[in-house]
């Protein structure tokens, strides 16, 4: 019998949860909370799939930052017809299986991508979610010839052979194989092999530029995502060749992206797109090497956190804000109005006589996270949110400068030093914007989500609650 971690880690009933909190203020729940802006999301959402759609290359969203079906419904849209998610944990899949099965039953094909190099003690779990949702809806990634032999074992349960993409390391160095190394050879080899067999079947390959992260330009991201696509096509070249009974002839699915590299793409569609402005260049060149590459090949763009967004994709700015102009913000690139994630709490205590003024709320690094921000010194930008203030950016004055599990100190914003700050009261509420939205969900159950796009008297209601899964 198969490990089902569903009765183990039971969720707590969305039902119950609206009745508690839909229709209340903000001001009025139980902090620290996670706040949801759900037109922020649509709107992020809908942008990404635009720019697919207008290059004609497949998408495939990752779940791992959210980990709700909602936010999975609004990343995949209504006129995608094939349903490619990619999930970091196998109970990310359980919870989406239902969800998954109904689009499965409406003729859409459906397929799940497990994103990490497989480890052997999932593929039982893998296989018995297969067999539920149907044939060619589990895929994995492999960068070991090792890892081949938990794959073969999948088909006896799940009554179909593995899809496997190959991770390729094109510079990050946290997982995959270098193209043209021996190890790469000798996986292609016993993969084709195994492929022979109907154990399992190539599906492509797979690379994450994750060291995108660390860029500060959009020309940076668009280059870091040719260098994907190069490698990529490289080693579908060659695996191409390694097919004696059919060389060059397979057409394989090249996977390419982060957050950063895959919403850079949204850059080909705006005004940047001329040719006489500063990315004009790059934009021609990446258009010219997603032509040849599609001409043998289709490619994949996957990415993970662009529906919340967060302070340490706004310090990349790969991408063009997907809001129109407001005098507000600068709309040359991502804002702190492209952040649909916030993490609520209270004032606990104010330190005027300090050497500079300081403020404790109770939350800490367990509702934070605990990843810096390249941009910045500190761990979180406390919004204007219910604050009279002439502040750019909708930004309070306020940081969260030192952090501890349940403690967040509060000091002068470090990257506004100019700005009005804010007077603090005990037993206000502040909304913050995290480093990282993937780590400052971990904490939460669940997600209160509010709409901008409401009359303003109703933008701070919560409108519903939406639960994420938990564990691995």
């Amino acid at each position: 019998m198969a490990f089902d971690a569903k009765p183990l880690l039971p969720l707590p009933s969305q039902a119950q949860l609206r009745e508690a909190f839909v229709g209340k203020e903000l001001e009025h729940v139980p902090t620290p909370a996670a706040v949801l802006d759900k037109a922020v999301v649509k709107r992020n959402c809908l942008q990404m799939l635009k720019a697919c759609e207008a290059l004609q290359v497949g998408f495939r969203p990752h779940v791992k930052t959210h980990k709700t079906v909602e936010v999975a419904q609004l990343q995949l849209g209504d006129g995608i017809n094939d349903v490619k998610v990619i999930v970091s944990t196998v109970a990310e899949a359980e919870h989406l299986s239902d969800f998954l099965l109904t689009s499965r039953e409406s003729r859409r094909s459906v397929n799940i991508l497990y994103g990490i190099p497989l480890p052997p003690s999932q593929i039982e779990r893998l296989a018995h979610l297969g067999k539920k949702i149907g044939s060619e809806s589990i895929s994995v990634l492999v960068d070991n010839r090792s890892q081949l032999q938990a794959a073969r074992a999948f088909r006896d349960v799940a009554g179909f052979p593995l899809k496997v993409f190959v991770k390729i390391d094109t510079g990050y160095h946290r997982a995959g194989v270098v193209v043209g190394t021996e190890k790469f050879n000798c996986l292609i080899i016993d993969i084709l092999d195994d492929e022979s067999r109907g154990t399992v079947e190539l599906l492509g390959f797979y690379s994450h530029a994750g060291h995108s992260y660390g860029g500060d330009s959009a020309l940076g991201a668009m280059e870091l995502l040719i260098v994907e696509l190069e490698g990529l096509e490289k080693a579908a070249n060659d695996a191409s060749k390694a097919r004696d009974h059919a060389p060059m002839s397979q057409k394989y699915v090249l996977s390419v992206g982060a957050t950063p590299t895959a919403t850079s793409i949204e850059n080909m569609l705006e005004r940047s797109a001329q040719a006489e402005s500063p990315m004009g260049g790059e934009i021609a060149k990446l258009k010219k090497v997603i032509e040849r590459v599609k001409a043998t090949h289709a490619i994949e763009i996957h990415a993970g956190v662009y529906p919340f967004l967060d302070m340490q994709q706004l310090a990349t700015q790969a991408s063009p804000s997907a809001l129109p102009a407001n005098p507000k913000y600068d709309n040359s690139g991502l804002s702190t109005a492209d952040i649909a994630l916030t993490i609520m709490a209270e004032v606990a205590s104010v330190y005027e006589s300090r050497d500079s003024p300081e403020a404790l709320m109770a939350a800490g690094s367990l509702a934070l996270g605990r990843d810096p921000c390249k941009s910045y010194n500190g761990w979180g930008i406390v919004s204007d949110w219910g604050m009279s203030t002439n502040n750019s950016e909708g930004r309070s004055g306020w940081q969260v400068g030192r952090i501890s599990q349940e403690h967040g100190i509060l000091i002068k914003d470090s990257q506004r030093e100019s700005h009005e700050l804010a007077e603090l009261k005990i037993g206000q509420k502040v909304r913050v914007w995290p480093n990282h939205a993937c780590v400052a969900g971990a904490g939460f159950g669940w997600y209160l989500v509010v709409d901008s796009s409401l009359p303003e008297e109703r933008r701070d209601q919560v409108v519903d609650v939406w639960v994420r899964c938990r564990g691995w």
